[in-house]
Parts: structure tokens; sequence; C-alpha cells
């Protein structure tokens, strides 16, 4: 590789699957490129320490961040673990999955929806968002927002002083997407920053976005949101998260005076997660099936919003989605807006919980990005053919196809969780 960015613009890419030709895929071993890999930044909520280390040369210094690791034995010498802070260790958990790739002239940012393990770069498809940004250690450059962001969420992951100061030799003045993190409550930094995490951050980043094109705020978002883990909701939540996709923070506002403003029927939210049909019929079968979490007991709690349950269209067919994404689409034609991409599930535990008169809950380590200013082409007012950001094609694992559960349809119960 020479210094030549690949990704200097920033690309959304798929993960591959085995047996399946995709020239929109991008895999593990051609994302590090090990041969011209220097040192590594690497999160998840799982590593299998083994297969990733297959893919890495020994002797490229590693920092990693895991809430599992999984290993039998490694020869790797170069191997620096990292402990984000937990106050309530079996119930918080980290959940970012975050790159920082560094070579001799650039460094390479990278979000992924998946987890650092075979199956979820093999048998179940994945989003990751690729920016490539120039590095000169004989400048120091300034900082923008991008920066101050990334840099505050390494602080967060109580990331080592030596791998965050790398950021002031990193030239970012073309990124153009939006960092949003959650850090779980209770911690030291948290406090320092709780209006600046979760549904939040979001809220902030879209309002900034409205400024900008002079929107007003109007309820007429339509959100298609992604997960692979279903949460704990109810209608309070889903509508204190579409006022903060609009860019408003419904915080001060009482529970009756929110749902005044935006009724029960003007909240929509598309919640899109697999039906039981559509995992026990996967072309890969228990491999691909163990990483879609759902448990019945959340799912048949009275409070739980099961109509705005929504069917999941792979991209690929009988295969399993694994991203985490949400795709807004605003305004009277529905032709514009913005998308999200990382590790947030759907769900309170990632998003966080708004509490009248007390400071947010938030449960995870999570971080992802938000592509502002996307333009849609659409076939119909329920099915979106083409998204486009900074005059490139957004390729996701799945066809954002607003179609209803039908009267049969359920959520795939993951037995192991129940």
């Amino acid at each position: 590789m020479s210094d030549r960015l690949e990704f200097p613009d920033g690309v959304v890419r798929v993960t591959p699957l085995v047996g399946v030709p995709d020239s929109q895929s991008i895999s593990l071993s051609t994302l590090l490129d090990a041969q011209h890999l220097l040192s590594a930044l690497l999160t998840s909520f799982i590593i299998n320490t083994d297969w990733l280390l297959s893919h890495i040369q020994p002797h490229t210094p590693l920092t990693l961040i895991a809430n599992q690791a999984q290993s039998t034995s490694s020869l790797h010498q170069n191997i620096s673990w990292c402990n984000p802070e937990f106050v309530v260790p079996n119930v918080q958990i980290m959940h970012t999955k975050l790159m920082l790739l560094v070579y001799p002239g650039h460094v390479r940012f990278a979000i992924l929806t998946g987890n650092l393990v075979e199956e979820g770069w093999t048998v179940v498809q994945n989003s990751v968002f690729i920016q490539d940004f120039p590095l000169d250690y004989t400048r120091v450059f300034s900082a923008n927002e991008f920066s101050t962001s990334l840099a505050l969420s390494l602080h967060d992951l109580s990331v080592p002083y030596s791998v965050v100061a790398r950021l002031n030799h990193v030239d970012f003045t073309r990124a153009r997407a939006r960092i949003v993190t959650t850090v779980p409550t209770g911690g030291k930094r948290v406090h320092m920053n709780m209006e600046s995490y979760g549904m939040l951050r979001l809220a902030h980043v879209v309002d900034q976005f409205n400024t900008q094109i002079a929107e007003e705020w109007e309820p007429d978002a339509r959100l298609y949101c992604i997960g692979s883990s279903l949460g704990k909701l109810d209608t309070n939540w889903l509508r204190d998260f579409y006022m903060c996709a609009h860019g408003w923070d419904p915080q001060s506002l009482a529970l009756n005076a929110r749902a005044s403003i935006v009724p029960e029927n003007m909240i929509d939210i598309a919640v899109a997660f697999p039906t039981h049909s559509d995992v026990a019929t996967n072309v890969y079968g228990k491999p691909a099936m163990q990483y879609v979490m759902a448990k019945q007991n959340v799912y048949e709690n009275p409070k739980f919003p099961k109509s705005c349950m929504f069917r999941v269209q792979p991209r690929v067919n009988r295969t399993v989605v694994h991203v985490k994404a949400i795709v807004a689409r605003t305004g009277e034609r529905q032709n514009r807006g913005w998308v999200y991409l990382g590790s947030h599930n759907f769900t309170p535990a990632a998003w966080g919980r708004l509490q009248r008169g007390e400071s947010p809950y938030y449960n995870n380590y999570e971080m992802g990005v938000v592509l502002l200013d996307v333009k849609y082409e659409c076939r119909s007012q329920d099915c979106v053919s083409k998204i486009v950001w900074e005059n490139t094609n957004v390729v996701l694992p799945f066809s954002p196809v607003w179609v209803p559960y039908g009267r049969s349809d359920a959520p795939y119960f993951n037995p192991d969780i129940q």
C-alpha cells in the first residue's frame, strides 16, 4: 500500500458471506491490510483472539477492548488489553465496535456493526463504515468536531493516552460523519458529559443539521430501526427517541406534554427484527442463529409496542442480518434524511432512557456514526431503492422496506437467553 488513501471520503460496505460473490463487500483481511499495518486499536463485544490474530502479523502492536474474549492460546506477544470502567460489571456491557488502524501515511477509522468473530464475517451480514485520514508526525493538525468527539470517545473507553495523542497528527479535515456514543451511567466520566451520549447526542447532531438547512421542527420523520437484539420497548420510550431523532431534547417536558406534541399515532417508527421463520430457514443454520437476541417475555410484555414490528428483507435471501442501523426519512417527499450505523441496537440499554427530574440512564458502551443529508431514491412510500451520501452509494445488508409483521409473525426467540 502506498500513502494514497483508498477511502478518503468515507464509504459503507457490507461484510462477506461464504459462497456469495459480492463486489460491495469487504473482508477482514482487506480491511486490516496486515502487511502494511503498524499498530491497531480494536474494540468489540466479543473478540475471538485466535481467529483475529490469524489475520494480523505477530509483531504488530495491538490494543484490544472487549466485553468477552474467546481464546484457546496465543503466540502474539504485542497485545495490550484495555479495561473500561464498569460500575455494575454484571449488568453494564462494552458493546463498542471500533477500529483505528495505523499505517505509514494514514489512519483508517472503521465503525463496525458486527463482532470480531469468524461468524460475523462469513455467515451473518454486517455493515462497515470506513474512512482513511492522512497521518503526518511532523505536523499537529487543528481539532475539529470529529476529532474532538473521537478523542473524548477514546478517553471514555479508558484508551491509553499514548494512543489518543496520535490523533493530533491526523488530518480529519475531510470527516463528514458525526460520532455518537453511549457510556454507562455511574462512571466518573459520564457525569462530565451526561448530555453528550445516546439519544441526547443524536438529538444534538440532528439539531445542528436542521439549523444548517433552516429546517423547522416538524414530527414528519419515518424511522426504520434495525438491530440484532430486541429491547424492552414501550410507547413512552419510542416517543422520546422519535423526538430526539428530529433534534429535540424532550427532557424538560412532562410525559403528558410530550404526548400532546407527539401523539402515539404520529410516532412513525418501524422496529425491524427477523422473524422466527426468517432465522430458522437461513441457509447457514445454527452458526448464524446464535447472533439474534430476543426474549419471549420481553415481546409478550403488555407494554411492548407490537404494532411497530416490521419485517427484515435481507440483501441476500435466506440470510441473517446482524446490522444495527437507522434509516431516517424526513420532509414532505421523504427523499432526504440521515442514516445511523454502528453498535447501538434499537434498545434503551444502548440509546439510554430519559427520566424527568433525573439524569438519563445509560447501560452500555456504544459507538456509531450518523451520515447527515442523505438522499433517497424511492420506488414507493414504503420502499427505498437507493441511498446516497456525499455522492456515494450507501450499501446496506438489507432493503428498508416498510412491511409490518403479519398476524402469525413473531420474532426469533433465542433459546440460549430465555
